[in-house]
């Protein structure tokens, strides 16, 4: 199977018999990890963003390659991404509306698959736990709505 690192970076379909010369060079936005894509990234607690590494990645490819930029200033955030500390980095898309009434939230935690812990039956307040937990594992601003 042709690599996927050389063929995005380098534009050639390359078959390599270990692992890509070019992998130390690729950093990953979701993990910060070398050595793979992001999206290749197994890192499951932050699907849905990512944060630039450098000010250089918010200048479209095509810019660059124009104006021959070939520096990397690296980005210094003040928080750690940790919601909700950093929710106002979510997009709107991002944002999910839970009912506030116990059945249609009983009906939303078992839609998406969502624990909840439980003595004997689940309490309403449990259930809210569990679905901000779920909201912030899977990168997703929860927002309770109103009781009509």
């Amino acid at each position: 199977m042709a690599c996927p690192i050389c063929k995005k970076y380098l534009g050639k379909l390359l078959i390599h018999p270990g692992e890509c010369p070019q992998a130390t060079s690729v950093l990953c936005r979701r993990c910060h990890h070398r050595g793979h894509m992001t999206n290749q990234c197994s890192e499951s607690r932050w699907p849905q963003y990512e944060r630039p590494t450098t000010l250089e990645e918010l200048i479209p490819a095509y810019m660059r390659a124009r104006y021959g930029i070939t520096s990397h200033t690296k980005i210094e955030f003040p928080t750690k991404r940790s919601l909700p500390d950093t929710e106002h980095e979510l997009g709107e898309v991002n944002t999910i509306e839970v009912p506030s009434d116990y059945t249609q939230m009983k009906e939303f935690i078992d839609k998406h698959g969502i624990k909840v812990e439980k003595v004997t039956k689940e309490s309403f307040p449990k259930c809210r736990e569990a679905v901000k937990a779920w909201g912030i594992s899977h990168g997703y601003r929860i927002v309770l709505m109103p009781t009509a």
